[in-house]
């Protein structure tokens, strides 16, 4: 067991290296061309590995945290790269695959877990940061199910797939790079260790959809 641990550990850690290093490739070349999809895929099974060996991990050693960033962290990419299929969902003529449904399905449910678990941690007293990320990861993790299920059951905008796509892909990004933070920057005060990555990546998802929202003249809801 210690051997397949520490061959998991090794691939694990492997792949988040790929993960951060390819992200930022797949953000700056050219949206649409072939380069973008092929970082793009690299990233997302890099992500996959993450994912999968996390669960593993999480479960033998019991790391709670690992557990919620390894989820929360994977249905941001994985919903983010399958809007790239569900581009006709806009007008009711595509239906979300089932695995869209199980996903969406299961990312809520752990999500509600950490969120009650998070938040009755709080009010008996327990002191440390987990909590309070399990309270915020756990609220996010559940909008982020409610909001495709409103999307898979109603007819929005041609250019929605975009912006769910690029707010799936690089967040999913951003829970990665915290994640890394808060295991290996520990030169950083506690709290820059947590909000570094989203105070300098939720601006520039905000900034990239703004910008393709102005190009197809769409409106904020």
């Amino acid at each position: 067991m210690e051997a397949i641990t520490n061959t998991l550990l090794i691939t694990h850690i492997a792949a988040g290296t790929i993960a951060l290093l390819v992200a930022p490739i797949a953000m700056i070349v050219k949206k649409g061309g072939r380069s973008h999809a092929i970082w793009g895929l690299i990233f997302f099974w890099a992500m996959t590995v993450i994912f999968v060996t996390a669960l593993f991990l999480s479960s033998v050693k019991w790391m709670p945290f690992l557990l919620m960033i390894a989820v929360f962290s994977y249905y941001s990419v994985f919903s983010g790269y399958q809007w790239k299929f569900l581009k006709k969902l806009y007008n009711g003529s595509q239906n979300p695959k089932w695995f869209d449904w199980l996903a969406m399905l299961v990312n809520f449910a752990f999500n509600s877990s950490f969120l009650a678990w998070g938040a009755y941690l709080i009010v008996n007293g327990t002191t440390g940061a987990f909590p309070f990320l399990a309270l915020g990861f756990g609220f996010i993790g559940v909008r982020m199910s409610i909001k495709n299920y409103r999307l898979f059951k109603s007819k929005h905008h041609i250019k929605t797939w975009l912006f769910e796509h690029i707010g799936g892909m690089v967040g999913g990004f951003i829970a990665t790079v915290t994640a890394f933070s808060a295991q290996m920057m520990d030169f950083m005060p506690a709290w820059l260790q947590w909000s570094w990555p989203s105070i300098v990546g939720i601006p520039l998802i905000s900034y990239w959809i703004a910008t393709y929202r102005k190009k197809y003249k769409v409106k904020v809801a």
